[in-house]
């Protein structure tokens, strides 16, 4: 007991902790004792609370959150339901005692419409009950499943159960109903399913066909919280830290999970495809955060932070709008409707790079949005964790804008990109705000590729062989990312299941495989429509750490769901099932964890390669495996198969039999990408990282291997932009090397996102040459400050490359442009164009240059105007391409011969070349919405000598360096199938045609 004089200490210190850590969500309704259960009783208005220990069922007001009366039960009250109609609750009585006390398992029906209450006793200790869409309940004890009528009393026996051990009572003290009862029951909420676990049982009733499916399971850890939830339809449910289908089989489960059985909770929420989940990690339990989950993959959404821990089963309100679930000093109701109005903090953006180049040396600056996602103004701080990353102000009210700064002299060493981190915090927020990354490259002019950033753990890559496509796997949001090879830009994103490891494409060349640490399915996606088709089960429930595809096998490496040894499994595509090998040959199926398989892609071989030093390999001709070798004691880094049965583990080259034959250098780092392409390969390597379990801040590099002269292999290392990743996926091998199908490029996986590097990177690289400058638009010579322009020329860029980093970079793919000493945004770069912004402080006779890795460009002149305003030819109305951008307002269509302009039309002009603007945009930045951003030059224009309402001129909000024009078209304008359309702004004229009809 407290002493009166102490109680204000421990209220302050609970107050402090409480400030610092941050707000939390929810209100927590203290009922005396431990809860074990709780039923929703809404047309009542009312929540039953099975009070474990105080052997009563406490009910609380839905209106005020409040416990308003109590029933007095038998002892131990384990779990309730409450049948369909509302008319009945049910109480099971968990009376397991030892010997020499005598049982006092029991049922309790409580008719709620004249609170008669009726007692029977059970034989064996009830586990728990639920309701079905039939108005009786299923009850399930530790021996058999039962069937009681409420209105009678009688039970009917569905099946036994043997095996299955109760703890009996009492238990040691801190034992929670959890611990003890070790069983959760819950019903969908149509009343057609039940499902329902303990220590080691799993089981699932059918009602309307009374058919019952139940077995045993073993789980590691234990399947905590014990605490079950089930879908709308019942087609999947939540137990523990698994989400599972109808037939047992996880679909995902959480991750880093500790297994407690009285901590923690999950609720589906079907009507959003959402899944309210506290699964606590392993070790010392941090404070309590609720995850807001996609219901198909565990995908975190948003993480709240809570008053208090969950300590069993949850339900949500029929709307989906509150979460009322048990906790630990009774009932937790969280308003999860309202979350929107709740104060959170968050980024807009998850990612900021910072691309230091040798053009320009200046301190570099960007914008990073704070907000609340659901408006309101909430306080926080930001903070760096490094030196020369900076932020101002670092703190702040939502929503604001604060600016982040790099000095690219502090990193002047540092070759390769160093990683930063904003840590976002606020004390008023109820959620978790994700830090914000921050890439910081200082690339050379001697270093090749360009890297595009993205956000996120990227632990798997592949390039198609027969599309212009990339795939990446993205681990922490359990996604593909799908990229167009020609533009590098992102095409597809296809959904995996929770954690995936890796990849593989079919041998037909028609489905992607993805294996994931977290599913007992092998995801297959149809690589032709982009979409997900029917998963792979994997037998046993076993997950897929490696897959890799043959001519004549399909094979897969899994970590056993029962805890023994991984193994191999051969996937059927056929079937969709996987069946465990029974031998690897004249070899036992018993591979070392953490192991990995490439297959040549001439499909005649798979290698596996292990991290205790085990290699073996697969013949697609005989369909088996037919060596097994042990020279090394421990491997790492790349892996990969060649047609022409070679093989490579780390730095070792193997042949046919997998003996080491040669061994690469190791001087420039580590092993992390490697790939065969004909007679020879590509290379690379990282050096080591500056801190344990980073990523190297070095540049990394890459090697042209000759394989037909094995003494002397490798070419001379070039340095690219930046290192290679090196066990990002937890794995000590690496797959981060893609030479793309098309032979124009190589991709690799590199600790900003992936570089790309063209096919020569190693040639001799001639100097750039400008052969013209025109504005962006009508490619005509008008060019003004703030405009956008076209670079014509040779040798302008090693690679295609587009971006949509902001403010814009003033290096892309190596190249980097200047005018008069001041460098210039670029939006794209390619060998013969570079697409940039002039900028605002160019005016009258510049000068350009151009400059790449292959040297400097001639200087080319141009005359800039103070206003040259043109129209964008990029409209394209069906096969008509090239067509001005004009717009009409009441369709918003592009203006065409057969969508004609008409009296009293608001048209919309995109165009560029407007000049300096009130507020002033920084060159490289979008335009603001509010306030917008007018040109000082105002301009007219004039449509078959008419002219037209000015209604705004100036930036087109959100974007860069583009302008627009609103007018309205007069009534009287003349009609015609060619009138001219006249924009003038200063000394300036721009003429074009459009139809006009009235």
């Amino acid at each position: 007991m407290l002493s009166k004089s102490s109680w204000w200490k421990i209220a302050l210190a609970s107050s402090l902790a409480a400030t610092a850590w941050g707000a939390t969500f929810g209100k927590v309704v203290s009922i005396g004792g431990h809860a074990s259960d709780l039923a929703l009783d809404e047309p009542r208005g009312v929540l039953y609370i099975a009070n474990f220990t105080a052997n009563r069922v406490e009910v609380m007001s839905l209106a005020t959150n409040t416990v308003t009366t109590s029933f007095n039960v038998a002892a131990q009250p384990s779990s309730l339901a409450l049948s369909p109609d509302g008319r009945y609750l049910v109480v099971a009585h968990y009376g397991n005692a030892a010997p020499p006390a005598s049982s006092s398992n029991a049922l309790t029906v409580i008719d709620l419409s004249n609170n008669g209450k009726q007692t029977f006793a059970l034989g064996s200790p009830p586990l728990g009950v639920a309701f079905g869409v039939d108005g009786l309940a299923l009850v399930v004890t530790s021996t058999d499943f039962l069937l009681l009528n409420p209105a009678s009393g009688t039970t009917q026996e569905l099946d036994t159960i043997a095996g299955l051990v109760a703890k009996t009572l009492p238990q040691p003290a801190a034992s929670f109903p959890p611990n003890i009862v070790s069983a959760s029951v819950s019903a969908s909420a149509d009343g057609v399913f039940i499902y329902g676990f303990s220590d080691n049982l799993l089981f699932s009733y059918n009602v309307p066909s009374r058919i019952l499916s139940a077995g045993f399971y073993v789980s590691s850890p234990t399947l905590g919280p014990r605490a079950i939830s089930v879908s709308q339809d019942g087609s999947y449910f939540t137990a523990g830290w698994t989400l599972k289908d109808s037939s047992f089989f996880n679909i995902s489960q959480f991750a880093n999970i500790s297994g407690v059985l009285n901590v923690g909770t999950s609720a589906i929420d079907s009507a959003r495809n959402l899944i309210y989940a506290q699964m606590p990690p392993p070790g010392t339990l941090p404070a309590p955060v609720m995850q807001i989950v996609d219901s198909d993959n565990l995908n975190v959404r948003s993480q709240i932070r809570l008053p208090e821990n969950f300590a069993g089963k949850s339900v949500l309100s029929s709307d989906g709008s509150t979460l009322y679930g048990i906790s630990d000093s009774g009932v937790m109701v969280l308003t999860v409707g309202s979350l929107a109005k709740a104060h959170r903090v968050a980024a807009r953006q998850q990612d900021l790079t910072f691309r230091g180049n040798f053009c320009d040396r200046r301190i570099s600056t960007q914008t990073l949005t704070i907000e609340d996602p659901g408006g309101g103004n909430t306080a926080f701080t930001i903070s760096s964790n490094t030196t020369g990353l900076n932020v101002s102000p670092l703190s702040g009210v939502t929503p604001a804008t604060v600016t982040v700064s790099v000095d690219p002299n502090v990193f002047a060493n540092q070759k390769g990109t160093v990683m930063g981190t904003l840590t976002i915090t606020s004390a008023q927020a109820v959620n978790v705000p994700t830090a914000v990354r921050v890439s910081i490259n200082s690339r050379q002019p001697e270093q090749r590729g360009s890297f595009v950033d993205i956000p996120g753990k990227l632990v798997d890559m592949l390039a198609d062989p027969v599309r212009d496509r990339f795939y990446i796997l993205r681990q922490d949001t359990n996604e593909v990312l799908v990229f167009d090879a020609i533009n590098n830009t992102q095409v597809g994103t296809l959904r995996t299941g929770n954690t995936p490891m890796g990849m593989a494409i079919t041998f037909d060349q028609r489905y992607l495989l993805v294996g994931c640490d977290n599913s007992h399915y092998l995801d297959v996606f149809d690589l032709e429509t982009l979409q997900a088709t029917q998963p792979v089960r994997m037998f046993n429930g076993d997950y897929v750490q490696s897959v890799a595809s043959s001519s004549n096998a399909i094979l897969a490496v899994t970590r056993n769901a029962s805890g023994g040894d991984p193994n191999i499994h051969r996937i059927d595509m056929g079937l969709r099932i996987s069946s465990r090998l029974p031998s690897l040959g004249v070899y036992q199926n018993k591979v070392a964890l953490n192991s990995v398989l490439t297959a040549s892609t001439n499909g005649s071989s798979i290698m596996l390669a292990s991290a205790d030093g085990s290699v073996m390999l697969y013949d697609a001709n005989v369909d088996s495996f037919t060596v097994s070798r042990k020279d090394f004691t421990a491997l790492s880094g790349d892996y990969a198969a060649s047609n022409f049965n070679l093989y490579v583990v780390g730095p070792n080259l193997l042949d046919s039999s997998l003996v080491p034959i040669s061994q690469f250098e190791t001087g420039t780092g580590s092993a992390s990408g490697f790939a065969f392409v004909d007679q020879f390969a590509f290379r690379t390597t990282a050096p080591a990282p500056s801190s344990s379990g980073g990523q190297s801040t070095s540049p990394g590099v890459i090697q042209r291997v000759d394989l037909t002269n094995f003494t002397n292999s490798a070419s001379l290392a070039t340095l690219m932009t930046e290192a290679p990743l090196l066990g990002a996926s937890g794995s000590v091998f690496t797959r981060t090397l893609a030479p793309l199908a098309s032979r124009t490029g190589i991709i690799n996986l590199t600790v900003s996102g992936f570089t790309i590097l063209p096919w020569n990177y190693d040639i001799s690289v001639a100097a750039p040459h400008i052969n013209g400058v025109v504005n962006a638009a009508d490619l005509g010579k008008g060019i003004a400050p703030g405009g956008l322009i076209s670079v014509f020329g040779t040798q302008l860029s090693p690679v295609s490359l587009a971006t949509s980093d902001l403010p814009l970079p003033t290096a892309l793919a190596g190249s980097c442009l200047s005018v008069n000493g001041l460098p210039v945004p670029i939006l794209f770069v390619s060998p013969n164009q570079v697409n940039a912004q002039m900028p605002f402080e160019a005016i009258g006779n510049v000068s350009m240059i151009l400059r790449t890795p292959g040297g400097s460009s001639d200087t080319f002149n141009i005359v800039v105007l103070p206003t040259a305003p043109s129209v964008f030819r990029s409209g394209v109305a069906g096969p008509n391409t090239d067509l001005p951008t004009i717009i009409r307002n009441s369709n918003g269509e592009l203006v065409t011969d057969t969508d004609p302009v008409h009296p009293d039309d608001v048209l919309v002009i995109f165009l560029t070349g407007m000049g300096p603007t009130s507020p002033a945009v920084a060159t490289g930045m979008q335009a603001p919405s509010s306030p917008l951003a007018v040109a000082l030059t105002k301009p007219t224009v004039t449509l078959g000598g008419a002219q037209l309402t000015m209604l705004y001129w100036g930036a087109a909000p959100g974007e860069v360096g583009v302008n627009q024009i609103n007018v309205r078209v007069p009534k009287n304008v003349p009609t015609g199938i060619s009138v001219p359309l006249v924009i003038t702004q200063g000394a300036f004229s721009n003429s074009l045609s459009v139809r006009v009809v009235q």
